[in-house]
């Protein structure tokens, strides 16, 4: 862009200015007129007819739309404009009328010229007058008008957007006065102690625009053009960038979609009050792109757009934040736009997921209503409800599946499901589920093979699609993804496992072993031998806790638990789940002996069959101490949590895994706890890229070698 062409764009600005004299009688809200080079190019300008004159006029009284008015003062040869309305329109005259805040125009003040300045044009008609009263006056329709100067961009004024520019220790504030896609020009004061004569033109500023404390633009711009005096002015200002980098860039992008029907953005213009619609081009999870006209783009980089609406099919309406990344050029006259979704709640992701993820499979789909009966064939095909877990669900086996009725039927924003299938049946199956305050449960990943196709990949693919939104967002609070897995299963071993073991950072990405076995419910409860006590865990207790996990693991299980911090304004879980009818809760005890910690229990408790596994609805016990906790203590104060659970039994997960031996409290299984704190999401991501990758090809090779020895 050069800088002639910007500068162009702002030729024919107007100014505000204070009330000016006019006149002997007083003050006018007028401007004074300082661009005559403007009138001298008339001769030259191009020519608008009659026709095309009597429609303009004729829709801007009908828009109430304002105009300015050129008057000359003869004796100051000034020239002023004066903001006005068209009163009424005939094929004779036009009846032109003061603002109410005037007094009676002079006599010798006279009306040379009417100037409609729509943002993106000028264009001058002179003025026969025909009558003047107090008012205003009547002129006759023109025989033409005369075109002076055409922007690249529509320019539009703006109201009510705060400004705050900044540079190498000047700083000063005011608002914003207009906009373009190309330029934005705003009034400033200087702060208390600072002067513009700090202010270098030639360097770059760092201006903030705000709309009721909320930003929505900041960025580098340079200065095109300035006016004013040392108390206050107005800098036409530029973006130095034309594409900002929001977030970190990835080796591969998920594929941009071009989706049938075509998706539409609508939004309230956050620069000023005014709805704009766009047609979406491509779109993905986490962003989307639009095309405008050139004359007509409202569009800039850096620009937060709070509350756009994604409409789909004409009916589905998907709600977010949004921040324009970048502005290209893609053939002459037309632009491009990239957007970023900034943030988003659950149950609108969900339903973007499902387009997306059903437009680059059509097998595939995120959230969508399931056929229970299907569902329940392929955990029973897949041996994901193997013999003994149903042994143990079976007698509330209404219960449990009423509550997955609810979980794939009903709308709520605490889970989310993904299949891959055909003609109602199921393929491929993984569910998310937010299991604590601020971390989601990747849980019941299953599948089998559809046409030949290994769905497992296909599904781990599309999940890790879903999860790059996910963890973006504010509103879905995710810090942490959580995962269940055997040691002994290979598949998410390399997938998930693998990372953490490539990753080497248990801060980013840690694995503990638990150790499982089902504790029987109907124990009778016993007192605790002298000096031992069973009490809820207080904050007294924390520092000897996170001793012990720092020098057993050093990973992000306590963060997990909230021991490490909390968010006052986030809305319980517990209250989450209950809004939606269903449990969720998990309170914490300390055993104690002499008041040394010997053991942490967490009673996690939900809706039974939430998690087939109950990792959700079962005991997680932290002993801080192996050598110094005997077995029996321990027992004895499950007693005093098991009541809480109404089946025979209760899971137990215990931590160390080695606790106390095999041969004293022997486990039924061991689980890997999987965490990423999700800061690592695109590390994570390019790992299962790349493992994706040489995974196929070793099948292919596999499969070939197979061949050739038939």
């Amino acid at each position: 862009m050069r800088m002639g062409e910007e500068r162009a764009d702002h030729h024919f600005t107007v100014g505000a200015q204070p009330l000016q004299p006019l006149g002997e009688g007083g003050l006018l809200p007028s401007r004074l007129f300082r661009h005559r080079e403007l009138l001298q190019s008339v001769p030259h300008a191009p020519v608008i007819k009659q026709k095309e004159l009597i429609q303009t006029f004729h829709y801007l009284h009908f828009s109430n739309a304002p105009v300015l008015v050129l008057l000359t003062d003869p004796k100051h040869e000034e020239a002023f404009l004066i903001q006005s309305h068209l009163e009424s329109c005939t094929a004779r005259e036009i009846r032109c009328r003061w603002p109410q805040e005037t007094i009676p125009v002079p006599a010798n003040i006279t009306p040379l010229n009417l100037i409609v300045e729509d943002g993106l044009s000028l264009t001058l008609f002179p003025i026969r007058v025909i009558d003047r009263y107090e008012e205003g006056f009547s002129f006759a329709i023109p025989e033409e008008g005369r075109l002076l100067g055409k922007r690249r961009a529509r320019r539009h004024r703006c109201r009510g957007i705060s400004a705050t520019v900044m540079q190498n220790g000047f700083l000063a504030r005011g608002d914003l006065l207009d906009f373009s896609p190309f330029a934005f020009r705003v009034r400033l004061i200087p702060d208390a102690n600072v002067s513009f004569t700090w202010m270098n033109r030639k360097h770059p500023f760092f201006i903030c625009l705000q709309k009721d404390e909320r930003i929505i633009f900041s960025g580098s711009c340079r200065c095109l053009r300035q006016m004013g005096d040392p108390f206050e002015k107005e800098l036409v200002l530029a973006p130095l960038e034309n594409e900002i980098n929001r977030f970190q860039k990835q080796k591969k992008r998920n594929p941009r979609l071009h989706v049938m029907p075509s998706p539409s953005l609508r939004f309230e213009h956050p620069f000023f009050k005014k709805p704009v619609q766009r047609d979406v081009v491509n779109i993905t999870a986490t962003g989307f792109a639009v095309e405008e006209r050139t004359e007509d783009s409202l569009l800039l980089p850096g620009m937060i757009i709070p509350n756009t609406e994604i409409c789909y099919a004409g009916m589905m309406e998907m709600t977010c934040d949004a921040q324009v990344i970048y502005r290209r050029e893609v053939k002459k006259g037309r632009v491009r736009c990239g957007l970023a979704i900034l943030n988003m709640d659950f149950r609108t992701y969900s339903r973007l997921g499902h387009i997306v993820a059903h437009a680059e499979d059509p097998h595939a789909s995120i959230g969508a209503k399931v056929e229970m009966d299907a569902l329940w064939e392929f955990f029973f095909d897949t041996g994901f409800i193997y013999p003994r877990k149903y042994h143990l669900l079976q007698s509330s086996r209404e219960e449990f599946k009423e509550t997955y009725r609810r979980l794939y039927w009903e709308d709520q924003e605490i889970a989310a499901h993904f299949t891959c299938g055909e003609n109602g049946r199921i393929y491929g199956h993984v569910s998310m589920i937010r299991a604590y305050q601020r971390a989601w449960m990747i849980h019941h990943l299953a599948a089998k093979t559809l046409n030949g196709r290994r769905i497992g990949l296909t599904v781990l693919k599309h999940i890790l699609w879903f999860f790059e939104g996910l963890y973006r967002y504010p509103a879905i609070r995710m810090d942490y993804l959580i995962f269940y897995f055997r040691p002994e299963n290979h598949f998410p071993n390399l997938f998930f496992g693998g990372f953490a073991r490539d990753f080497n950072n248990p801060r980013g990405c840690s694995m503990d072993l638990f150790s499982y076995r089902n504790q029987p419910t109907d124990i009778r409860q016993t007192e605790l031998p002298d000096g031992w006590q069973f009490t809820d865990f207080s904050t007294r207790h924390l520092p000897e806790l996170e001793r012990f996990y720092r020098q057993a693991s050093g990973g992000l299980l306590l963060d997990v638990l909230g021991f490490n911090r909390s968010n006052g304004k986030d809305e319980p879980l517990s209250a989450v789940y209950r809004r939606h009818g269903f449990l969720r809760e998990w309170n914490v005890h300390a055993l104690t002996r002499n008041d040394t910690l010997k053991a942490v229990l967490i009673a996690n408790r939900s809706d039974i069959g939430i998690s087939l596994s109950e990792f959700l609805n079962s005991i997680k016990i932290i002993v801080t101490d192996p050598d110094g906790l005997p077995w029996e203590i321990l027992q004895t104060a499950l007693t005093r949590l098991t009541p809480l659970y109404p089946n025979s039994t209760v899971p137990m997960m215990i931590y160390p895994a080695t606790y106390p031996g095999a041969g004293v409290v022997p486990a039924e299984k061991e689980y890997l706890l999987w965490i990423l704190d999700t800061q690592f999401g695109r590390e994570y991501k390019e790992f299962i890229q790349r493992k994706t990758r040489l995974t196929i090809r070793f099948l292919l090779k596999y499969l070939l070698n197979r061949m050739v020895k038939k």
